[in-house]
């Protein structure tokens, strides 16, 4: 049996996951429930999703906002558990692929200074790193580097060797269900 994976819009169902998904990876200074509940709630700039396997486990999910031209991913995170079989660089070839969906001209984030696996993720896909901010974090307190880069104006999907490592664990490729301020879209990866 193929083994699919599918990124679909979060929805409120999705909480309880997503936030001990959340606090296994970031600890003490992860989003609560509460917080993710907010802003699918009440906050009309945020985008956010899942990435599920076929069982509908939740692998990772990312979260962003939504100004004008921009998009600031906000929250981003893979499982603790999953780390090291490229869904790092598959989700975040999602948020690229959302950028150009919502017709963003550039993609921003921040990331504690620490954090030298993201942030090597981050550059390898493009991002350049603009700026320090001062005590951005708190749990413990850390400046955040803030990255940027304009959205390609083509598809970023995954490179060669990407592709091997994930279809090595998830031979079906992805599915991906958009139903944002982009509209509705169902699109699959690879194209075969």
């Amino acid at each position: 049996m193929s083994q699919r994976m599918l990124l679909r819009p979060m929805t409120l169902d999705d909480l309880d996951d997503v936030a001990n998904l959340d606090g296994r990876a970031f600890g003490e200074s992860g989003w609560s429930r509460r917080y993710f509940e907010g802003e699918l709630t009440q906050s009309p700039i945020s985008v956010f999703y899942v990435l599920a396997d076929a069982q509908h486990r939740i692998m990772g999910y990312f979260g962003t906002w939504h100004v004008v031209d921009q998009l600031h991913l906000c929250t981003f995170a893979v499982d603790p558990d999953q780390q090291g079989q490229g869904l790092g660089a598959l989700l975040l070839s999602c948020v690229v692929r959302l950028a150009q969906r919502l017709n963003c001209l550039i993609i921003q984030l921040e990331v504690r200074e620490s954090n030298a696996v993201a942030r090597s993720l981050y550059r390898s896909r493009g991002f350049t790193e603009e700026a320090i901010r001062p005590n951005l974090y708190s749990n413990p307190r850390e400046d955040g580097v803030l990255m940027g880069m304009p959205t390609p104006g083509h598809p970023e999907l995954l490179d060669h060797s990407a592709w091997q490592r994930f279809e090595a664990r998830w031979p079906g490729g992805l599915s991906l269900r958009w139903d944002d301020r982009g509209g509705q879209l169902e699109e699959r990866w690879p194209i075969r």
